[in-house]
């Protein structure tokens, strides 16, 4: 048992196979305080946000949501002998989701955390309680407070977030969004330019900014401006989720369909993905994701190629006419819709196939949408 003000804490770590390894380590402060409850087992508390129930995979601990709003001990207490080798399962009531774990599991988990503690660690702290370990639910159709900020290749899907969030039942989504055109829309030129930084901050200072969205700009390939957006909305609300949306590339016609398409996919998986994996590790804990809507460009591109898209009359036009409506490469309607459906599921987790709205079009938009989600590699998306 350590003395009273000496420094201690479960330090988390994600292991490679996904399993959490909790390691006692002194002058850390993560936490710990001397419990005093009982002298030969550890407490880790657990608890309920929202409607569900924290199963285990022994069958001996659990926390349900009855149990938990009692203040049983079984929730409050949860005592730990000898080995903590235990998986949790968190289990949402109907008419609600799991959300995410707090205090020891990385989101790649989805709805189970494993803690793994020899004996001989968990003797050594006997007297102690760890932070709870967090189930935190959401209701299904609940909405994000959200803020985007963008550039034109951006701004039209961030746009069209309140209708197909609104058609698809999560009308409380609520949303601000911040533009500047081209380089100045990405993430580190927003935060040198005082005016719009502004005017993101004030949003953010409200401290109940959930969902945080920015996209990326060739101009400015470092982690840099996340960072620090990061840091800030993080300052605000310790909650905020992030996702970076990659864009489509610029100058369509001066590719071909197939060169566009697989070049803008290698960015994806060589530099964006790598991008996501530094910013997780500086961040753990932190939901980051991807949003890979670019991809409706060269979909659509490769289709037009091949003859196979008879909703459009050329690559470049406007009104509904082409695919991009500019030689620049800025969207045109077709385009738009087949990536707005990406953003619904990536944020939502909507199914295009099951989506009643959104767009008519000869060519089957929700198909090909199924196929970029199918695609993308899960571990970048939201978990």
């Amino acid at each position: 048992m350590l003395a009273s003000g000496e420094n201690a804490g479960l330090i988390p770590d994600q292991a490679d196979n996904g399993v959490i390894m909790l390691n006692f380590a002194n002058g850390r402060g993560l936490f710990l305080a001397v419990f005093g409850l009982c002298l030969s087992a550890c407490s880790h508390p657990l608890q309920i946000i929202g409607e569900g129930d924290i199963t285990s995979s022994s069958g001996e601990r659990g926390c349900s949501l009855e149990e938990f709003e009692a203040g049983e001990d079984v929730c409050a207490v949860n005592l730990v002998v000898e080995d903590y080798d235990e998986t949790y399962i968190a289990t949402p009531r109907s008419g609600w989701k799991f959300d995410r774990w707090y205090n020891g599991c990385n989101k790649s988990l989805e709805n189970e955390c494993r803690f793994v503690i020899p004996a001989d660690i968990v003797r050594d702290h006997w007297g102690e309680t760890a932070p709870p370990l967090i189930a935190k639910f959401r209701a299904e159709t609940t909405g994000y407070k959200s803020l985007f900020i963008g550039h034109s290749f951006f701004g039209p899907m961030a746009k069209g977030m309140n209708a197909y969030a609104d058609n698809a039942g999560f009308t409380t989504h609520t949303q601000s969004i911040v533009f500047s055109g081209g380089g100045t829309g990405s993430p580190e030129a927003l935060w040198n330019n005082e005016t719009k930084r502004a005017k993101i901050q004030a949003v953010l200072n409200a401290g109940d900014v959930e969902l945080f969205g920015m996209t990326y700009h060739p101009n400015y390939p470092t982690l840099t401006g996340y960072q620090l957006w990061f840091d800030y909305a993080l300052a605000q609300n310790s909650e905020t989720r992030f996702f970076i949306a990659l864009p489509w590339a610029t100058n369509p016609g001066d590719f071909e369909a197939e060169a566009y398409h697989e070049t803008w996919k290698s960015f994806l998986s060589d530099t964006l993905h790598t991008m996501i994996d530094s910013l997780r590790e500086q961040y753990p804990g932190v939901e980051i994701y991807v949003i890979p809507y670019g991809q409706a460009a060269g979909e659509l591109y490769t289709r037009f190629a091949n003859g196979a898209l008879p909703d459009v009359r050329s690559l470049v036009g406007s009104n509904g006419t082409g695919i991009f409506r500019d030689n620049f490469g800025h969207a045109d309607e077709i385009l738009v819709d087949l990536a707005q459906l990406v953003w619904l599921y990536a944020i939502y987790g909507v199914r295009p196939e099951t989506y009643e709205y959104g767009p008519m079009y000869m060519t089957d938009l929700r198909d090909i949408a199924e196929s970029i989600i199918a695609e993308h590699d899960p571990h970048y998306d939201a978990q």
